[in-house]
């Protein structure tokens, strides 16, 4: 009994395939897929490209499946050259840009952003062109920079809205645009935008669903926690858990509201669960929120700070700089030291005119 060979352009077309079900996050579709081009891989000849392909694939796939927890193994011993095919090159760029974004590694994620963007010109998919705003507009988000993170995605949402198919990145899109409205204090329209991308979920009628509808929750919790609107915020985020014993984020957001409402032994637990599980970037976070919570000596929090300070800077996050500086600089204003208030109001003041210069930057580009 003979055995059919695939040829090249049959596996090429499943590829194909196979990353427009993971770009429109059709989670079930692509696993299918996933399966049928493993099986016929092996009755092909081997050909270094299509292996390559299917390779940044199955690592974008792992990106949509939530699996983080591995290094670039897949990827990292890959070789990229001027030679591999433009959108092979593109591919790997913009893959390790979502991956490293995902993981709060910015400083690395822009490395790779700036690659990408640079190759996306030779990239004549229009849907990929969206699919790369929307990216971007969460990694801007992630750094502070909201207007342009604004901007982004509004390009992306004006083509996901204007095609079919695409209602889940359409909802992907409102969420980051009330994220950065919230980050804008623009609450009206962030709840705008948020309870739009909600309903659009939750038409979809789609279990595989579930994390984005829960991340919407979470980001609702964000809205009114923003609004010192606690007890409501308390509401959304105890609500917006996919698994209580690992997501850090929510356990911080939530540690913060309970501090905020003075309940010490509700902030505590959470932020030593969080302590346990979280990044590096959350480590920073929670550590400065347990010194608050303890009312531990000022010292102890201006150390924290310092250590936060360097990594944050590290990383482009200003906005972060900005607020946990300010909120020292006060605290040492309050305690009669004003040589360390005026120092840490002047790094936060800096903070802000680079966060200043972003918005700036985006009229500029604008006009």
């Amino acid at each position: 009994m003979t055995v059919d060979v695939v040829t090249k352009e049959e596996i090429t077309k499943l590829l194909n395939d196979w990353y427009s079900k993971i770009r429109l996050h059709h989670v079930d579709k692509a696993k299918e897929l996933k399966t049928e081009i493993h099986q016929k891989m092996h009755r092909m000849k081997e050909d270094q490209d299509i292996l390559l392909h299917y390779s940044l694939l199955d690592f974008r796939f792992q990106i949509l499946t939530g699996n983080f927890q591995h290094d670039l193994s897949l990827i990292k011993n890959m070789s990229i050259s001027e030679q591999t095919e433009t959108f092979l090159q593109y591919y790997y760029h913009f893959f390790k840009f979502i991956y490293y974004t995902g993981i709060s590694h910015y400083s690395k994620a822009k490395e790779h952003y700036e690659n990408a963007e640079k190759l996306l010109d030779n990239i004549p998919d229009e849907a990929e062109k969206a699919e790369f705003n929307y990216r971007a507009s969460l990694f801007y988000y992630y750094i502070g920079q909201d207007g342009t993170a604004i901007v982004h995605a509004t390009k992306a949402k004006d083509f996901f809205s204007n095609n079919l198919g695409y209602e889940i990145k359409l909802a992907n899109c409102l969420n980051t645009l009330g994220m950065a409205c919230i980050h804008l204090r623009q609450f009206e329209l962030a709840e705008k935008h948020l309870i739009a991308s909600l309903n659009i979920l939750r038409e979809q009628n789609d279990n595989t669903l579930l994390s984005l509808i829960l991340k919407t929750n979470y980001n609702l919790g964000l809205l009114y926690a923003d609004q010192n609107l606690s007890e409501l915020a308390i509401q959304y985020l105890s609500e917006s858990f996919e698994d209580e014993e690992t997501d850090y984020k929510t356990m911080f957001l939530l540690a913060r509201e309970y501090f905020k409402i003075g309940n010490i032994d509700r902030a505590e637990t959470y932020i030593q669960k969080g302590l346990k599980v979280c990044d590096e970037e959350y480590m920073h976070h929670f550590n400065i929120l347990k010194s608050m919570n303890d009312k531990s000596p000022i010292e102890q929090l201006e150390e924290n700070v310092e250590k936060t300070i360097k990594y944050f800077k590290k990383e482009e996050l200003w906005q972060y700089v900005k607020i946990y500086t300010e909120e020292l600089a006060s605290r040492f204003f309050a305690v009669n030291n004003p040589q360390k208030s005026t120092k840490f109001f002047r790094i936060s003041y800096e903070a802000k005119q680079i966060l200043n210069s972003e918005i700036l930057h985006l009229n500029h580009l604008e006009a």
